[in-house]
């Protein structure tokens, strides 16, 4: 093999390495154990969720490199825009009856609700790439700094998707397991979450 085709094949291969599966993370074995005694999942479910589960190094850089630091002057063009303000009166448009009653039901007035909404996702259209159980089994097992904050959501997280039969493979959210217009933890959700139809 040439060189040039032998430094290829070797560029190729670093660009392509798979993410860590994440049982293999020293703690998830313990886990699965307290799950099964605590909250009676199936073993062999869990282990096969966590082979599929995926460390990723890409939350761990998310989450450590600090935020810049900014004035609200400087900060204010991001949130106050045309587009904001235009998505903003769609949304709330879109959803006024739901707005309406729960701002009766819960005292928070609309606009506070539809701006939140906007600031954390731009109403959607920025709720995170990132696979919840891989964001919350990297950060419950390899950021000693809040593993048992972490290792608490992912908790949650199963008991959430439990209760309300989803694929936990497939929900997305933030770098920090976040999810949904709100980007909510998943602790949140199960403790205030209410569903309006």
């Amino acid at each position: 093999m040439s060189t040039v085709r032998f430094m290829a094949a070797l560029l190729l291969s670093l660009l392509f390495v798979p993410s860590a599966v994440a049982d293999e993370l020293p703690g998830i074995p313990a886990f699965i154990d307290e799950m099964v005694a605590k909250h009676h999942f199936k073993r062999a479910e869990l282990e096969r969720l966590f082979q599929r589960a995926q460390y990723k190094q890409s939350i761990i850089d998310a989450i450590t490199t600090p935020a810049t630091s900014k004035p609200w002057p400087e900060y204010r063009a991001i949130f106050v825009n045309d587009q904001r303000i235009s998505a903003g009166l769609k949304f709330w448009k879109r959803h006024a009856r739901t707005l309406r009653r729960a701002e009766r039901e819960y005292g928070i007035p609309q606009e506070i609700i539809v701006a939140l909404i906007g600031v954390e996702t731009l109403y959607g259209r920025h709720a995170g790439n990132y696979r919840t159980i891989d964001a919350l089994t990297t950060l419950a097992f390899s950021y000693p700094q809040r593993a048992a904050f972490f290792r608490g959501e992912l908790e949650q997280y199963l008991l959430l998707a439990r209760d309300h039969d989803f694929n936990l493979l497939e929900v997305k959210g933030s770098y920090a397991g976040a999810l949904g217009l709100p980007t909510f933890m998943t602790s949140s959700y199960r403790k205030s979450a209410v569903a309006y139809h």
